[in-house]
């Protein structure tokens, strides 16, 4: 029988790494499918840069735990799915700061030190946000505010869900995310007060299954303009996975918008896939620009001029990339 902790349960890496993800002998077009958090789970807020995909059984239990919520109260989320890249920056990231600050540590202490708080992706099982059925959340008052969870303490010193170090108008209103979230069917890893999971291996772990529906999954190619700046016409990609689901290569196509001289869009969850894009500009410019982090801007190689714009292809070494055919006026600092 499954068992559940109130106060949570251990879930070490080996354990983890124990657990058989059934998911995985199934063709990818029969695995659950992901869904787009920002109109499935409309009422909860998500922040600017979030990946915005889950499971939709995951996303269902949101959007339960979202209604368990007294009237006005909302869910506000900064992560859902990761993709692997994401994840290997956070890992890497904060091993290497570990590094530094303790260069006689043997690998094995930096590696504790860094899977305390990031899941590592180097292991059998995935990092729950790998896998889209984790969400981290946090909850805002009928006024739009976020509701303080952890005063009076601060960073990872307030992060244990059950912690006895916060006051009583801090820890209320973090049961009350809690208990909707718990409520809903999800499980909560007890040292991140934030973080919640369905079907991942740390799930299966935390209840005390042998087993879970989900390994690795990976974004669908995106090409949007839902970021401040972005607009387009016509915008449409293809795209094909391979046996495990990741994305290889697309096709994408867009269309200035009308009316105006310029567009702006950007490629998802395209990292590593071989991408041929086609823009059509009703400019007589026919330079597109194109960058990660929408500061530093460099022109692309056209392969094709066509009578009303360019084809080019490229595989993109960012989960975002940006294209432009209109430079944006550079703010002086």
């Amino acid at each position: 029988m499954p068992r559940t902790t109130l106060q949570g349960a251990p879930e070490p890496i080996a354990a983890l790494n124990k657990v058989h993800m059934t998911e995985l002998a199934l063709p990818w077009e029969e695995r659950e499918p992901l869904v787009d958090v920002r109109t499935y789970c409309s009422a909860i807020e998500w922040r600017p840069h979030v990946c915005p995909y889950l499971r939709k059984t995951a996303a269902d239990m949101l959007n339960e735990a979202q209604a368990a919520l007294p009237a006005g109260f909302k869910l506000i989320a900064g992560t859902a799915l990761r993709t692997l890249h994401m994840q290997k920056g956070g890992w890497d990231g904060y091993f290497n700061r570990m590094k530094e600050e303790h260069p006689n540590w043997p690998l094995s202490a930096l590696r504790r030190a860094t899977n305390h708080f990031f899941a590592p992706y180097d292991q059998k099982a995935p990092p729950g946000h790998c896998t889209g059925g984790a969400v981290d959340v946090g909850l805002l008052n009928p006024q739009g505010e976020a509701l303080d969870m952890t005063a009076p303490t601060k960073g990872w010193e307030a992060a244990y869900t059950w912690s006895d170090k916060i006051s009583a108008e801090a820890k209320q209103n973090r049961m009350m995310m809690v208990e909707a979230m718990l409520g809903a069917g999800f499980s909560n890893c007890r040292d991140e007060y934030w973080h919640y999971s369905y079907g991942d291996s740390a799930w299966a772990v935390r209840t005390g299954r042998n087993e879970c529906p989900y390994g690795w999954t990976y974004a669908p190619v995106a090409l949007e303009t839902c970021f401040e700046g972005g607009r387009a016409g016509e915008i449409s990609v293809v795209f094909e996975r391979n046996k495990n689901g990741r994305p290889v290569c697309a096709k994408a196509e867009l269309y200035a918008p009308e009316g105006e001289t310029g567009f702006m869009a950007g490629l998802f969850w395209a990292r590593d896939a071989e991408v041929e894009l086609t823009v059509h500009t009703n400019s007589t410019n026919r330079t597109v620009y194109k960058s990660a982090d929408r500061k530093t801007w460099e022109p692309v190689e056209i392969e094709k001029p066509l009578s009303d714009g360019v084809l080019f292809s490229l595989v993109p070494q960012f989960d975002r990339i940006y294209f432009t055919d209109t430079l944006p006026e550079q703010k002086e600092e």
